[in-house]
């Protein structure tokens, strides 16, 4: 993997190309090419329908079935899942389920609630819910899809009696503070490379720590990947426009962390270096 410095920066990201230069013109012919492979790849077709960070495009990823129209579309759909950042994806989907795991071997309450407040689909948590008896999820996302994909997973799993799910933003501190009952365990899972506002994710940690003050947080990060520009120029959103990134060190979102009274009982990363699974504890606490 190249170094982080030769990466393009956020601000670069964020700059259109001028049209007239050679880089403008691979990425444009790159744009084309990917938009032609989603008449016959699934994996190219869910992402410009719904979007490149959409549950929809998420649960294509970790199927990792490659799927289309006529060979050459499946063999397209291979190579897209076969790019490091899908692999990555699907790396840290194992990692993630790990971290959950162990929050929930660590936490001392009885019956645990684990609130993922930007849930998507929730296959971690409905995962570690549906192997851990006494535990109880709190879903939140403000995609209403998203949502309804995470009730279809809580009744598939048979824990739709242990799962409330709410239409609510993560960074609303009105809806963490009705949240009810209140998390023992929070995760955060794809949240913070979507959002580009550093100041917006510190202030979210102050947030969590004073209107929930859960015993652990799990979270990940995406911290260097040298596929972050094609992403940027041949990917959409879910909202339809260029799927810019931000790329964060780990040692930032720990600082923030920290100024809130966590500290990092584990971190891991994929097989690539793309992301790091963070599980925090409360700083008085023993991992």
């Amino acid at each position: 993997m190249p170094p982080e410095a030769a990466l393009p920066t956020f601000a670069d990201l964020q700059r259109e190309l001028r049209p007239s230069t050679p880089r403008a013109w691979r990425f444009a012919a790159q744009l084309a090419a990917s938009r032609a492979g989603a008449l016959v790849s699934d994996g190219l077709r869910i992402g410009y329908r719904h979007g490149f960070d959409s549950g929809p495009f998420m649960d294509h990823v970790y199927a990792d079935t490659p799927s289309g129209r006529t060979a050459l579309g499946r063999e397209l759909d291979r190579r897209l899942l076969r790019r490091r950042t899908c692999v990555a994806f699907r790396d840290i989907r194992g990692l993630a389920e790990r971290a959950i795991r162990d929050a929930l071997a660590a936490t001392d309450a009885p019956e645990p609630v684990i609130a993922d407040l930007a849930a998507g689909p929730a296959p971690y948590l409905l995962a570690a819910v549906a192997g851990h008896p006494g535990a109880r999820a709190v879903l939140c996302d403000i995609d209403p899809d998203a949502l309804d994909g995470a009730r279809a997973a809580a009744e598939r799993l048979g824990v739709s009696d242990r799962a409330t799910i709410l239409r609510a933003d993560a960074f609303d501190r009105a809806a963490l503070a009705a949240l009810d009952p209140k998390p023992d365990v929070v995760l955060e899972l794809g949240l913070y490379g979507i959002y580009h506002d550093d100041a917006r994710i510190e202030r979210h940690f102050s947030d969590l720590s004073e209107l929930l003050s859960p015993g652990q947080i799990v979270f990940n990060v995406q911290t260097r990947n040298p596929e972050i520009e094609y992403i940027a120029r041949v990917w959409v959103n879910a909202a339809g426009e260029r799927c810019v990134w931000r790329l964060r060190p780990v040692e930032q979102i720990l600082g923030y962390a920290a100024a809130a009274g966590y500290r990092p009982a584990s971190i891991t990363a994929d097989r690539f270096g793309i992301y790091r699974v963070v599980r925090l504890v409360r700083a008085e606490a023993r991992p």
